[in-house]
Formats: structure tokens, sequence, C-alpha cells
């Protein structure tokens, strides 16, 4: 995804965002055909986790839209195939990939929809430290079910005790 589509795609949903941080909530009542598809995408979700913990190549390419676009925690961007490719070649391997919150919006018109929330992971190794982090996934309704086409983590860091910001 190039950065003038990620940049018009952002503008797109952050209307449809929750503004929870405000204090301020959508006004528009959820219908039961949208409680169902929140848990069924926060299924997906978990299948999700539990896929790239087993480091299961093809549960993700069925979970994943074919114009699927990975942001990690340090910014590097991947595609569907880079991302399953490093999986493969064991670029990477978990000992631990668990979500510990996620809601998930389905936006307007019930098409896509907005998982957000928190994972924790450890990856395996001698050197590995713990992390966490926060995710967005963006989901998309297609003729053969619901794709996983974006995802962006950004680390959780402890506050700092003094801020060299003044």
């Amino acid at each position: 995804m190039k950065p003038l589509t990620i940049a018009i795609l952002t503008a797109a949903l952050l209307p449809a965002l929750p503004l929870r941080a405000s204090g301020f909530q959508s006004e528009r009542a959820i219908t039961a055909d949208e409680v169902d598809v929140q848990a069924m995408l926060g299924g997906m979700e978990r299948q999700r986790a539990q896929a790239i913990l087993r480091r299961d190549v093809g549960a993700l390419r069925h979970l994943m839209d074919r114009q699927y676009y990975h942001i990690d925690s340090r910014g590097r961007a991947r595609s569907k195939t880079e991302l399953l490719t490093a999986l493969e070649r064991d670029d990477f391997r978990f000992r631990v990939y668990e979500i510990e919150s996620n809601e998930v919006q389905v936006l307007e018109g019930g098409s896509a929809a907005l998982s957000t929330g928190t994972f924790r992971s450890l990856q395996a190794g001698a050197s590995a430290r713990p992390f966490r982090a926060r995710y967005v996934h963006l989901w998309v309704r297609q003729p053969d079910g619901w794709k996983n086409t974006f995802h962006q983590a950004t680390a959780i860091r402890p506050a700092q005790d003094a801020c060299p910001c003044d």
C-alpha cells in the first residue's frame, strides 16, 4: 500500500472511529447483526494470534486479504507475501503471542470493521524480552468472508519520569 493510499484510508476511517477518549460516543444504536459480526471478528482475531504463534501460514493466508499491509511496531512495512515468507523462513518465532484486549467496531454499512486492542508477546531466543503493544486491524467483508487487510502495532512503553519537551 502506498503512502497516498494509507492517507486516503486514514481520512476515510477517522470520522468513523469512536471518540471515547474525549467522552463522546456515537448516538447510533448497535444492531444485533453488528453484535454477531463483533463476536465473529473477535474469534477471528484469536485465530489470527494462534496462527502467528504456531506459524500457521495456511491459516494466515486464509484470514488475510490479497492486499494485506502490515506495519510492525518499529515501523517496518510488509506485504502479505513478505510477512508470510518471513514466517516460513523462520525469520521470527514467538513463544507467546496473545491478545489481552479487543474491541471491534462495525463501520457504517457493515462492509468493514475496525478491530483495536492490546497484545503481548515474547519471541523465541535467549535474549527475548516481553513485549506489549496496541494494535489496529481493518477487516473487510468480501464474497468469501471477512479478511484482515491492514495491521499496525505500536509498542506500549512505560511513561518517562522527565520529559525534555519543555
